[in-house]
């Protein structure tokens, strides 16, 4: 007959090597810890490369000559927004025309930019002239709010979509201006 052999002593560490692993995996993430440098995440922003700069006053005196081309404008004062993707500035003709901006689907899709009425920014873009189909395709991406907002796109002849902005540095906190102070509060 087969004779059976105990292994009542190999159970019995079973508890005792449990622990001894947890406490060497313990031991060893402490290590790395303790020892490991942090990792330093740098997020390369691109360098902001203005084409084409063409100052306001030029491009004020007949943007239809630039159709077809992108161009940067600098300090772009934002009169009045139009929908949710779209902003008017005036031109520095004698008229003061309303002159139409278009921010891209990638802008669009950026969280972070945020234009209001008030603000000055700079644009780079390509000077494109409308038609029907770009208002059709910026009604299906609904950028308009009301439908007063494509009747009013469609008295630009021309726009930029802007494909590049620069905003303002938002200013810290105790960089307020004068206008806030207690002068006339009696204080």
């Amino acid at each position: 007959m087969a004779t059976l052999k105990s292994r009542a002593g190999a159970a019995k560490l079973g508890a005792p090597l449990m622990a001894l692993s947890f406490l060497m995996v313990a031991g060893f993430v402490y290590w790395l810890s303790v020892t490991a440098e942090p990792t330093e995440v740098v997020v390369e922003a691109p360098d902001a490369v203005l084409e084409n700069v063409v100052s306001f006053d030029a491009f004020s005196a007949g943007p239809a000559g630039y159709l077809g081309e992108m161009v940067s404008l600098e300090d772009v004062f934002v009169e009045a927004l139009l929908g949710y993707h779209s902003f008017w500035t005036n031109l520095t003709d004698a008229n003061g025309t309303a002159y139409l901006l278009h921010l891209s689907d990638s802008l669009v899709a950026d969280s972070l930019v945020s234009v209001s009425t008030g603000m000055v920014v700079t644009v780079t873009g390509a000077v494109t002239a409308m038609n029907d189909s770009i208002l059709d395709a910026w009604d299906g991406a609904g950028a308009f709010r009301v439908e007063v907002d494509r009747t009013l796109a469609e008295f630009a002849e021309n726009f930029i979509e802007v494909t590049l902005i620069e905003m303002p540095e938002p200013s810290e906190p105790g960089e307020a201006d004068e206008s806030g102070s207690d002068e006339g509060n009696g204080g």
